[in-house]
């Protein structure tokens, strides 16, 4: 039977094992919610046999080149572009365009470079020759994507929450800067997210350095994970993705009877709220096979400051699964729900206070691209005139409206710093130190306060007591020779106007007066 028609994770398990029958049922419904997510759209874009071959031509046209062209030339329309030569290049998958320094045009269908250039080969369908072993899997490469290409749209996005999107400053792009590929770019002229299924190679890595949950990996959402963690309360988790499944898989590797596979598309989607919750919930620590992620780090800079080691073990061969196997141990359980589909910051808050209760462990140091800090500014200074709180979009600054203050919590905040470049008087910092692991930092703390400033008609509380003086401060020396329009800036909106309006019909009454005894 092949690996595909077996539920991942299966083919790790000894049959021998008196939990076996167990953890195939667990996989089977890991299986069964993957396939429910699986995405059946395609969408398919057509790639002709137009081919290009970017080189250095300082001395001439290599003898590599010359030879690559020739034999390339028997499946494709070669055209060779010298590098330098080239002014811009832009375009997709069977749909290239090269500018070149003299204005004319190459278009093209797929690249081959035999000059490194790392921005371009982002691009889907360009190929380095530094990749292959020979001419002729190279050229089998490029027949691959020839006819029609199929390609999915997997990642979502919700721009509500970006914190690059229409911004009038950039403070983030961690998922364009973390793109292998051009799978998402930003546009700074228009402050928008540019994205390329085309391009995408599903890594997933653009969903989990996102701080605000504005991307969703479609083939395994948010609700699709936490239904599949839950299968796995009271099991060590064995987590690795499918290419080294099939890895491991091929060097015929058994795990340890103690340990439960947990087979994902791929794990760069995984931010600590994920992992966290894959700790929770398991209630024990857990092996996570291949690369340390910065999201893993992050977690156990948390468990080295309250348990002093770390929750998840990273290896990246098989030897050493069964030597660190024995060394897992149980793991504070927490079963939260995200039941209000809250930001994964806001359920990591839950989780962390759950585990710190009323102790101080302590900073977690921040490990970049994701980071968490906290904000400080001159409350003396402060007039509360918002434009912190308009510029967050996470809600970690917000206004209380019955007592006139500005608050924060710091564990929702992104540090993102758009609240100090729209701050007016610039009394703002932000901090990327980390989150301290006590109780004050899940919760909001007051950053400045004001008393009310009443209307001087009505006698109604509209703004405070700084903001007016400060624009008082901003407009007296115009208004200076117009009492009137001095009262107007002690006025609520609704005396503003009938104040306004008193001096219109007070001008029009003296207006004829003058008119009638003339």
């Amino acid at each position: 039977m092949g690996i595909e028609k077996l539920p991942l994770g299966n083919l790790l398990l000894d049959k021998a094992e008196v939990n076996h029958n167990q953890k195939i049922e667990i996989l089977n419904q890991v299986q069964e919610i993957l396939e429910d997510f699986k995405l059946d759209s395609y969408k398919t874009l057509h790639s002709d046999k137009r081919l290009a071959i970017f080189y250095d031509g300082e001395e001439g046209i290599p003898v590599s080149v010359a030879g690559f062209e020739k034999q390339a030339s028997e499946d494709f329309e070669v055209f060779l572009l010298e590098i330098s030569r080239v002014s811009r290049v832009n375009g997709y998958l069977g749909n290239f365009q090269a500018e070149l320094e003299n204005g004319e045009e190459c278009k093209f269908s797929q690249a081959v470079m035999f000059v490194y250039d790392e921005n371009l080969l982002r691009f889907k369908g360009f190929f380095s020759v530094a990749d292959f072993d020979n001419p002729n899997s190279l050229i089998e490469a490029l027949k691959v994507n020839l006819g029609e290409y199929s390609y999915k749209e997997i990642i979502g996005y919700k721009e509500d929450f970006c914190q690059y999107h229409h911004r009038r400053e950039k403070h983030c792009t961690k998922c364009a800067e973390a793109c292998p590929t051009f799978g998402v770019g930003a546009d700074d002229s228009l402050m928008e997210l540019v994205f390329s299924a085309v391009d995408c190679i599903a890594c997933g890595v653009c969903v989990g350095v996102c701080p605000t949950s504005s991307l969703e990996y479609e083939e395994l959402p948010k609700e699709g994970l936490e239904e599949i963690v839950g299968l796995y309360q009271g099991h060590k988790i064995f987590l690795c993705d499918e290419a080294s499944y099939r890895g491991l898989v091929a060097q015929n590797i058994v795990l340890e009877s103690s340990l439960t596979p947990l087979v994902l598309p791929t794990l760069k989607i995984l931010n600590e709220n994920d992992l966290l919750m894959m700790l929770q919930t398991s209630q024990n620590e857990m092996i996570v096979f291949g690369e340390e992620s910065e999201a893993i780090c992050f977690i156990n800079n948390i468990t080295q400051q309250i348990y002093q080691r770390n929750g998840i073990v990273v290896v990246d061969s098989w030897k050493e699964i069964s030597l660190c196997a024995k060394t897992l141990q149980e793991f504070e359980g927490y079963l939260y729900k995200n039941r209000y589909l809250r930001s994964h910051r806001e359920s990591f808050a839950q989780r962390i206070q759950y585990m710190i209760k009323d102790k101080d462990f302590g900073v977690a140091k921040s490990v970049a691209p994701v980071f968490y800090g906290d904000i400080c500014l001159d409350s003396g200074k402060c007039t509360l005139c918002l434009s912190c709180v308009g510029a967050c979009n996470v809600n970690a600054i917000f206004a209380k409206s019955d007592d006139f203050s500005l608050r924060f919590n710091p564990s929702l905040c992104t540090t993102c710093g758009y609240c100090v470049e729209s701050c007016p008087e610039k009394i703002m910092e932000v901090s990327r130190e980390g989150m301290r692991l006590e109780s004050n930092y899940f919760k909001t703390r007051e950053l400045a306060k004001d008393i009310p400033f009443l209307c001087v008609e009505c006698g109604k509380p509209f703004s405070t007591r700084k903001s007016i003086e400060k624009i008082k401060t901003m407009l007296s020396v115009s208004f200076s020779t117009d009492p009137k329009k001095l009262r107007t800036l002690e006025c609520c909106a609704d005396c503003k106007v009938k104040v306004m309006f008193e001096d219109q019909v007070a001008q029009q009454f003296n207006e004829r007066q003058r008119m009638g005894n003339a």
